[in-house]
């Protein structure tokens, strides 16, 4: 006979003939049944090799679906399923057997034999027990054939493996894709039949709920506590998924004893192990960082405070961009963020079922780590209840992150400073120490400073030096007194990089943001000081120009890791340098001493990156001069990573508020399009987008008349911004484009802009990473470092309707008529239907954001079927499209009294706003009206109730500030002080003299009453309830054509709130105020 080696070449060199000439059977000489006959006798083999030749074989035949019935019809995959069954040392037999089993799944999953579905579920469920290295490459296939298949894969209780391999699974890539496979059939009604979610989802809870939970019988007495640790883990990551998902939230959180009514009720139970699961599962499923377990509270509030370190804000990381982009807020106040929508119903839903019931009761029934926990929890969540902790929480939350770095400090300083130096109501600058304008005390100062006595540097008095660099006594800087001279020749000597004193200290020495601080303020000292000022100043930025060139490589006997640039202060010399380039004196000072000259040679040189992120983060730009031709020139010539810091350094200019950015920022932007590294062009298109929130920025960018088309579809978004206003509108209809793109958008954008918002959801609430440019292969996360933000994209229509002309545009093409159609007249049998839905329905949300667009809706009345589809759609994601949909309807006045009719309400205000909702009572400064004054924030929780009283703090769009540059040196000691660059108005700020105040702390109580207290909103008339009004408002509504916007519900932009919408079924007739 042939020997085993002979057919193994054979079998090989049959897949070398199907490669090269193909399938036909007249080329092959045979036929396809024959084929497969001849290959079914490889599979018998008893040599394993020849085996594992003739699967792969088969796999390469296997082309379409109707080989592939001939293969079953012989009944080859009885000889499948016995390869995978096989021992499991035969590792290269079954992997081949497991490919040709996903061929057959790619080929056609509705022929998915049974047979081979029975091996697959064998392993998946006792592959763990037996070690079988293939348990999860057989689980992944039923994963697949799930979604393709599900009838096979049900009828074999595949289902139920899936979920005992969640429980089983630690690795939350993993874990959330077998969860997601089962939300995934809950969420089609055609497929929800498969899975019975009241008692085979909620297994994924079993291990909190059940106090004796065993997930293995055979489980000893000593892996117990270790084995249910691991599960409370599986679990964990499960429960977070599932709230990640629409099918998820909707199967927990249905009414009666759902899910989540049976993890909140667990809070009550005194079980020390499962609350502190619980309370972890909270924390995943609302974003929040996890405070360290201690009973500590302040320790803990340190842990989670959004302003500590973090590594990727090292110099050799991130640097300030990276820091900034996590510490100042975007610059969107009304564009809605998706993620607020969804954690606003997740939130909803929780307190719904008792979530704050159930950490009041954790507070006060223990005093551990978990108690800690729940107050932050509940300060995260709610950010008012018990008196003493939680005030001080609330307090630091009002006050927001601060910068961490003096860089960031620095740039925003500098901005505020700017824009203060106009403000009638700028303060004089208050020092640490009460100052008594008399030579006497000066000379005290001196003499307690001990600069004069000793040259311990660091032994110094630092917070005396300070005082006494802000004397407010001019004689300071005319006093031609020695001791004078001497203090400022002292400081001088230790701050010169050439005496190594101050530049050789360690980054994280205990002194060094204190030391750093008072350098900053010693140079401005001689900024100010007379002509013997200006000469020592002079001494020591040369001597500081020496440093840089010997540094950046200029002369060769010194290297830049040798001068510790990277790990001492030396660094913090930039910051000097910024310092001056932000005073006209401090300029011509650069001139003078070839600093900008220096710095212009360093952007020649290569492996110079440090130096370049140290430049560009600290000069200032706010004037026309050399600091923006150095920034210029590092965007255009530097190598690609300082093009791409220079370029996210933009970004913090725009987020601080430079002065006139749109003057010169967005010219450097526009010119980062054109880059030759995508990735930089990628990243000045999302500044731009994010720029353009500002009509500055977005008036100068049409005056420039960028080339954004190459730039893919993102550039197309940013110019149908343009749209939003008469000039941008009329320099596109010139050009035909926008006839152009509402014809793309009705035949194809509509549909991308699903996938779109969808893509960008997924990657935001679950692992999924978006493929790289050309590469297929999708990259994951584990990491969570801040909750992410989706921000809506433009849409052509949302752009459209800022304006009658647009509206008459879309009037005219009977836009909103078709798109009604799609809404009442939905096709749910297939998935292509389902997006044509998503599609209408997003189309129809962005029409509806403006008053004027809302008069189209109006008009037809579609408002009404999408409120139909969001109670009632058995396409569960549906629901989930039509919440975030009537978020933008109701991002109107008009548009929440529209909602409110149908039981809907919304909350609505400026992004901005610290505390939207929020008792007036609780406020001791009332605050000036604003702009924002016109449409008050409410929060409205009976649709013929009136409405809710303004919120006090969304009238001002930022607290009063005042710099105060000795403020930093608080900031060295005071972890919980207010951001360096904002200070409210009160003068004692002690949070102990504040929780003292009796009236305070029974304020505090009183609103934690939820009693159905009426409140008045303070824009309605005293005796006129909203309800009286509403019928002739409705009159007036109904009556309006869409030339004829509807200004009476509030503002005429209506663009300037951020809504979540809710429906309330059932009410109390009464109004309520959440803190």
């Amino acid at each position: 006979g042939v020997s085993n080696m002979r057919k193994l070449g054979h079998l090989n060199n049959f897949i070398k003939l199907l490669c090269n000439a193909g399938h036909s059977e007249e080329k092959l000489g045979f036929t396809h049944e024959e084929i497969v006959i001849c290959l079914r006798l490889a599979l018998l083999n008893e040599a394993k090799e020849v085996r594992a030749a003739g699967l792969r074989a088969l796999r390469y035949l296997i082309r379409d679906s109707s080989i592939l019935q001939k293969v079953l019809r012989l009944q080859v995959d009885y000889l499948i399923a016995r390869c995978i069954d096989i021992q499991q040392s035969n590792e290269v037999e079954r992997t081949q057997a497991l490919r040709l089993v996903r061929k057959m799944i790619t080929v056609n999953a509705l022929l998915f034999p049974s047979s081979v579905t029975n091996s697959l579920i064998a392993v998946g469920k006792d592959g763990l027990q037996e070690r079988d290295r293939m348990v999860r490459v057989c689980i992944a296939i039923i994963c697949e054939l799930a979604v393709k298949n599900p009838v096979v894969v049900a009828q074999r209780s595949g289902l139920s493996t899936i979920l005992k391999n969640v429980i089983d699974c630690q690795l939350s890539r993993i874990n959330e894709a077998l969860i997601t496979t089962i939300l995934h059939l809950l969420n089609h009604p055609h497929t929800r039949q498969y899975v019975r979610s009241d008692v085979e989802l909620e297994q994924i809870l079993a291990p909190y709920t059940d106090f004796h939970y065993r997930h293995n019988a055979d489980t000893s007495e000593g892996q117990l506590k270790e084995d249910r640790e691991a599960r409370f883990l599986a679990s964990k990551m499960s429960i977070v998924a599932s709230f990640r998902s629409w099918s998820g939230i909707i199967n927990l959180c249905k009414t009666g004893n759902s899910g989540i009514q049976s993890l909140i009720g667990l809070l009550c139970i005194p079980n020390v192990e499962v609350r502190k699961g619980l309370l972890e599962v909270m924390y995943d499923i609302f974003w929040l960082p996890m405070p360290v377990a201690t009973a500590d509270f302040i320790e803990a509030l340190i842990s989670v405070d959004p302003s500590r370190f973090q590594d990727s804000w090292r110099l050799s990381d991130g640097f300030v961009a990276s820091e900034a982009k996590c510490i100042l807020p975007h610059r969107a106040r009304s564009r809605p963020d998706l993620m607020d929508n969804y954690l606003a119903l997740v939130l909803s839903a929780f307190i719904k079922s008792g979530l704050l019931e159930g950490l009041i009761e954790v507070i006060t029934s223990t005093d551990d780590n978990n108690a800690v926990r729940a107050i932050i929890l509940l300060g995260e969540l709610r950010a008012s209840a018990a008196v003493n902790y939680l005030k001080r929480f609330h307090e630091k939350k009002k006050k927001g992150p601060k910068p961490n770095s003096l860089y960031l400090d620095h740039i925003i300083r500098k901005s505020k400073a700017s824009h203060y130096c106009r403000d009638q109501h700028f303060r004089p600058q208050r020092d640490i120490f009460v100052i008594k304008d008399t030579e006497d005390a000066l000379m005290m100062n001196l003499r307690d400073s001990h600069i004069l006595n000793h040259k311990e540097n660091l032994d110094w008095n630092w917070v005396l030096i300070a005082t006494i660099l802000k004397w407010p006594n001019v004689n300071l800087r005319s006093n031609k007194d020695e001791q004078i001279h001497k203090f400022v020749r002292r400081l001088l000597f230790f701050y010169k990089p050439s005496s190594k004193l101050y530049a050789s200290l360690e980054l994280d020495h205990s002194k060094a943001r204190q030391l750093t601080v008072v350098g900053c303020q010693f140079i401005e000292f001689l900024l100010e000081s007379d002509e013997d000022g200006q000469v020592y100043l002079e001494d020591l930025v040369k001597d500081i120009v020496q440093w840089l060139s010997s540094s950046s490589g200029l002369k060769p006997d010194r290297s830049l890791q040798s001068n510790g640039l990277l790990t001492t202060l030396s660094q913090h010399y930039f910051l000097f340098l910024g310092t001056l380039s932000s005073h006209p004196h401090g300029v011509k000072m650069l001139e003078k001493c070839s600093v900008f000259q220096c710095l212009l040679n360093i952007c020649t040189l290569k492996s110079q990156d440090h130096l370049l992120k140290l430049t560009v983060s600290t000069l200032d730009y706010s004037r026309d001069g050399l600091s923006r031709v150095i920034l210029s020139k590092i965007l255009t010539a530097a190598t690609d990573n300082c093009r791409l810091y220079a370029t996210k350094h933009l970004r913090v200019l725009l987020r601080a508020n430079v002065e006139f950015f749109s003057n010169w920022g967005i010219e450097l932007l526009v010119t980062q399009l054109h880059d030759r590294n995508k990735t930089i062009s990628m990243e000045a298109l999302d500044i731009l987008d994010e720029a353009c929130e500002d009509k500055a920025n977005l008036h100068a960018l049409i005056q420039m008349k960028p080339a954004l088309t190459h730039l893919g579809d993102k550039g197309v978004l940013l110019l149908l911004r343009f749209l939003s206003i008469p000039k941008g509108f009329s320099y596109l209809n010139e050009r035909g484009y926008v006839t152009k793109q509402l014809e793309k958008w009705q035949k194809e954008y509509n549909l991308k802009y699903v996938d779109m918002i969808e893509e960008q959801l997924n990657e935001a609430l679950t692992t999924y990473r978006k493929p790289v440019d050309g590469d297929n292969y999708v990259r994951r996360s584990n990491q969570r470092l801040q909750r992410p933000n989706v921000y809506l994209p433009v849409h052509l229509y949302s752009q459209l309707v800022h304006d009658k002309t647009g509206c008459h545009l879309l009037e005219v093409q009977n836009v909103v008529p078709d798109l009604s159609y799609t809404v009442r007249s939905p096709m749910l049998d297939k998935w292509e239907g389902i997006k044509q839905l998503k599609a209408a329905l997003w189309a129809l949300g962005n029409i509806g954001s403006s008053n004027w667009g809302l008069n189209l809706l109006q008009e037809e009345g579609v408002i009404p079927d999408i409120v139909v589809l969001a109670l009632h759609c058995e396409v569960l994601s549906v629901r989930g499209t039509c919440l975030y949909v009537l978020g933008l309807i109701s991002k109107t006045r008009q548009g929440c009294d529209m909602l409110k009719q149908h039981g809907w309400d919304a909350v609505r205000h400026s992004r901005r706003t610290l505390w939207p909702v929020v008792p007036d009572d609780m406020e001791p400064h009332p605050n000036p009206p604003s702009l924002l004054s016109s449409v008050p924030s409410s929060l409205s929780l009976a649709s013929d109730s009136t409405s809710s009283m303004h919120n006090s703090e969304s009238d001002s769009t930022q607290p009063s500030m005042y710099i105060m540059d000795d403020e930093r040196l608080e900031n060295c000691d005071l972890s919980d002080d207010p951001p360096m660059y904002m200070r409210p108005k009160y003068k004692d700020r002690s949070p102990f003299n504040l929780l003292a105040s009796s009236r305070f702390r029974n304020r505090l109580l009183h609103s934690l009453s939820l009693s159905g207290k009426k409140l008045r909103s303070n824009s309605d008339p005293k005796g006129i309830p909203r309800g009286r009004r509403g019928g002739v408002e409705g009159e007036q509504r109904r009556k309006r054509t869409v030339t004829e916007p509807s200004y009476i519900f509030g503002s005429s932009d209506p663009s300037h709130k951020n809504t979540q919408p809710f429906f309330q079924p059932e009410r109390s007739h009464k109004k309520q105020k959440y803190r």
